[in-house]
């Protein structure tokens, strides 16, 4: 079948505008079916991004106008996740999802997502999601209606709304294995909200076909796919990942410019970022440090940037032997993710003329010519509070002792590498334990002297001093003060670790 301009025209910019007027449409009562009202569902497709162990992964999301909302992820030659959830409009025009589940489960805990739009598109800070179109039931009508008489050249008109969005983005990377990346608009279905079309050409002739139906699931195909004469590829699904067709489908789409048209189904090159920009696509906001670089009267100089995240800048050059000299400016990114730092003065004085450099920036390392600046972890307080506790050796538990005026005590004896103890008495009375601390050593003969020097708010007159001999997975006390621990004296258990 073949379309007509007019008829293609007037459906995408009526597309366009059902999605628009779809954020304030009235809540439903639940997740619509295109043949209610399609034009209130507005759709979102990621741009295409590098994946761990798939060719690619590309991301739907449907914000349905009962507050419902769907995110469709799917790992190219892997596998798809669809979660389901709600969503809701900020005071900021962001879009905050709250996922609760997937289609096998519920989660413990939701978590969450934030879009905040940007021009014609939305992101989260890293990935960038652009408008499909949603084509209701009657435009999908009108597109149809007489086709049969029409000229394949004007198949390409319906391809606007999502072409516009495959231009301004980077082109395909040639280094990478998948060929190209086609995706649909939002097509009306009998049973779904809608379902979307995803086709990926590879290098080597395979293919991979996703048909997303919204509210529903996702079925995927696989196949063969070659170029034919006259600007036409031919598609060819044999089968499922799980399943060979008895026999094979094969679908003709006319290529022209950025689309591929088979009747009224037209798809758009998508949009790939390739791992490079995947690598500058994260916040550059940060500290970075040079190597240490030769200077003229100076053992060597270091170089420490700090870029702030309010677009703030100041440099740090360390002369070796010599002393330091601070700068301070602005900083700001550019369209190809490169940093330009303007140096504006010292501290205590502005410069005549700022100095200017450009970083080019490859993830987190800033270069400019043989210079480079690499991007130094930042120590949270509660990473240093982990890395400065000591870690612990051993825990030792006695069994229920007997207490004078309590149902009984149970003593637990932890030892800490940096040769520290401490002690917890737990007289089963829903009391606050008593914890002590102290040190700990072993001993030439394998006995483990134990000193308990006090609390932590206050330091004891005399330590109380337990030796304990080991006997497999237990300490047994041999020497300690009667007077506090009775005839029996104290054998204590080692705990597995946890």
């Amino acid at each position: 079948m073949q379309l007509k301009t007019s008829s293609l025209l007037v459906a995408v910019i009526l597309a366009a505008c059902l999605m628009a007027l779809g954020a304030v449409s009235p809540a439903l009562a639940a997740t619509p079916s295109q043949a209610d009202d399609a034009g209130a569902m507005q759709v979102w497709a990621s741009s295409v991004y590098p994946a761990a162990d798939a060719p690619g992964m590309i991301s739907f999301v449907a914000l349905y106008p009962n507050n419902a909302a769907e995110v469709v992820t799917i790992y190219l030659d892997k596998g798809d996740i669809n979660e389901i959830g709600t969503w809701e409009t900020g005071d900021d025009g962001a879009v905050l999802i709250t996922l609760t589940g997937n289609a096998d489960r519920e989660y413990n805990e939701p978590t969450t997502m934030t879009l905040t739009p940007e021009a014609d598109m939305m992101s989260d800070g890293v990935f960038t999601y652009h408008a499909l179109a949603v084509v209701t039931p009657e435009e999908m009508d009108a597109l149809t209606e007489g086709a049969e008489d029409e000229p394949a050249a004007s198949n390409t008109e319906n391809s606007d709304t999502a072409s516009d969005t495959a231009s301004d983005t980077a082109e395909v990377d040639s280094a990478s294995d998948m060929r190209r990346i086609w995706v649909s608009n939002v097509q009306p279905a009998a049973d779904a909200s809608g379902l979307i079309t995803i086709l990926a050409l590879y290098d080597n002739g395979n293919m991979s076909q996703y048909s997303v139906y919204l509210g529903k699931g996702v079925i995927s195909e696989i196949g063969i796919w070659e170029e034919d004469a006259g600007d036409a590829i031919s598609v060819t699904a044999t089968g499922t990942l799980d399943e060979e067709y008895t026999e094979a489908n094969t679908t003709t789409y006319q290529h022209t410019g950025d689309t591929l048209v088979d009747g009224a189904l037209v798809l758009t090159l998508w949009p790939e970022v390739s791992p490079e920009q995947m690598a500058n696509a994260v916040d550059p906001s940060g500290v970075y440090g040079s190597n240490v670089y030769p200077a003229a009267d100076a053992a060597g100089y270091v170089m420490v940037l700090a870029l702030y995240d309010n677009n703030n800048a100041e440099q740090t050059t360390i002369y070796l032997t010599k002393g330091a000299n601070s700068e301070v400016g602005t900083w700001a990114e550019e369209i190809d993710g490169s940093i330009t730092v303007t140096m504006t003065g010292t501290v205590d004085k502005e410069y005549d003329e700022p100095a200017v450099t450009l970083y080019s920036r490859s993830g987190e390392i800033l270069q400019d010519g043989v210079f480079m600046l690499f991007k130094l972890q930042e120590i949270t307080p509660e990473m240093m509070d982990a890395m400065t506790t000591p870690a612990v050796v051993t825990v030792y538990q006695s069994d229920t002792m007997p207490a004078a005026s309590s149902p009984g005590r149970v003593i637990t004896l932890t030892l800490f590498d940096d040769g520290s103890i401490t002690l917890d008495t737990d007289f089963l009375n829903d009391e606050p334990v008593i914890a002590e601390v102290g040190e700990w050593e072993e001993n030439a003969d394998g006995a483990l002297t134990v000193s308990i020097t006090g609390t932590a708010d206050e330091a004891y007159d005399e330590p109380d001093v337990i030796t304990f001999e080991k006997e497999g997975d237990q300490m047994v006390a041999v020497e300690y003060d009667e007077s506090l621990w009775g005839s029996e004296g104290l054998t204590l258990t080692a705990q597995p670790a946890e």
